[in-house]
């Protein structure tokens, strides 16, 4: 494979996977096992990692990366639009994006509520209620953004297949 467009592709759809997979993670198990640890706990921790995220060099270059590429190749697609496979690729771009798209208007808002919070300050009863408020849509959202960009993966990558 020598064409640029279907290397940039091909590589938006394995990024776009990689970050699903993160995403997966978390709602399969991390935040399970949150719930799992008494309220106040599960808030600190989830306090800690809202803290590392944007710290972490690694996982910005994966998120805004694969969103970034995954535009792009949206972009290009466009100009492209005639040749097999356009449909595919363009809506898999489009939903290699939607995973940003959703943590910058609920996942990201969700956080900034939490991190307000000072767990020590808080009852048993204060604290579990707390956790339960961010826990549920948190969680529902991270399942929109773990969908999303592995099924984005898989229609470009059924669309460069196509080419």
């Amino acid at each position: 494979m020598t064409n640029p467009f279907l290397i940039a592709a091909t590589g938006s759809a394995v990024v776009s996977a990689a970050t699903g997979g993160l995403f997966y993670a978390f709602s399969t198990f991390v935040m399970r096992g949150l719930d799992r640890t008494e309220p106040h706990a599960a808030i600190t921790a989830m306090q800690g990692m809202n803290a590392e995220a944007p710290a972490n060099a690694p996982f910005l270059a994966l998120f805004i990366g694969s969103a970034a590429l995954a535009a792009g190749v949206g972009v290009a697609t466009v100009a492209r639009w005639q040749t097999p496979g356009a449909g595919y690729i363009l809506a898999g771009s489009i939903l290699g994006v939607v995973a940003f798209g959703v943590t910058v208007a609920f996942n990201i808002p969700l956080n900034n509520a939490l991190d307000r919070l000072d767990p020590s300050t808080l009852s048993t009863a204060d604290a579990a209620r707390e956790w339960k408020s961010y826990l549920v849509p948190w969680t529902n959202w991270n399942h929109v953004r773990t969908v999303a960009p592995l099924l984005g993966s898989a229609l470009v990558l059924a669309g460069v297949l196509q080419r």
